[in-house]
């Protein structure tokens, strides 16, 4: 096309060749301007093509890590929940005459008190993100801000979690250790699954259930058991909160 427009302006300036040759020229140099910022646009649409090919990648990762994270806490939420709901029974259980319970029903709460298990995030591809600089990537800001907090977001979560922890089994599983017969409760889901531990013969120890259901301490330790569960439950939905905000703007800026 351009040896074509060449070959008539040339012709066109050979009639009057001083100045018509200065027009020539100046078409040369338009045409030639003109074939850079069309070079220049074509290459800058190619590395822009690369980069949204790059930032779909990405966006990709991160919703597969968000959706594993959202599945394994929705889990989660419902195991503390769990033990949230057989905390306050049992509270409602344990007084200075406790009488209305069986050893089986506490056995099950009890059971259910300790059948929890912590939230621990799968970290991949967002840690590779951040850590990579590929977060600058992503076009989102409101996006990318959000995933820059990652780790601040679970930091309060972590340490409710530990104080759970340490209070389930380093103080309140302690003060039940020669009050009850361990091996009577069903065994917990969690446990079950770590340690293949299936305990199906009863304890063959006499034990009083009155000496902790009517224990002014056992009551002040299950109140703090549920406590703890309640500070994490919240913690938890913030989290969901997060995840689901994040997958919702994966999901609106995921080409299909």
């Amino acid at each position: 096309m351009i040896p074509f427009f060449r070959r008539i302006r040339k012709k066109m300036a050979d009639d009057n060749r001083p100045l018509k040759y200065a027009r020539y020229a100046v078409g040369e140099i338009v045409l030639v301007v003109i074939g850079i910022l069309i070079a220049l646009q074509i290459n800058t649409w190619n590395n822009e093509q690369i980069e949204k090919r790059k930032e779909q990648s990405v966006l990709i990762g991160l919703h597969e890590t968000f959706t594993d994270n959202l599945d394994n806490l929705n889990n989660i939420i419902a195991m503390s929940t769990d033990a949230f709901d057989s905390s306050k029974k049992m509270l409602s259980l344990v007084r200075p005459n406790a009488s209305d319970y069986t050893i089986a029903e506490v056995d099950s709460l009890i059971s259910h008190m300790i059948n929890y298990s912590t939230y621990d995030p799968y970290t991949g591809s967002v840690d590779d993100i951040i850590n990579s600089g590929k977060l600058n990537i992503i076009q989102n800001n409101t996006l990318k801000v959000n995933i820059s907090n990652w780790s601040g977001m679970f930091n309060d979560a972590n340490k409710d979690i530990q104080i759970a922890n340490n209070h389930s089994f380093n103080v309140l599983m302690i003060y039940l250790n020669d009050k009850f017969n361990l091996k009577n409760i069903p065994t917990p889901k969690r446990v079950s699954e770590i340690t293949q531990l299936d305990i199906k013969a009863s304890s063959h120890f006499p034990a009083n259930y009155d000496v902790f259901m009517r224990d002014k301490e056992f009551e002040n330790l299950v109140v703090f058991h549920a406590l703890n569960f309640n500070y994490l439950i919240q913690e938890y939905l913030q989290i969901k909160d997060y995840l689901e905000e994040n997958l919702k703007l994966l999901e609106e800026e995921i080409q299909e």
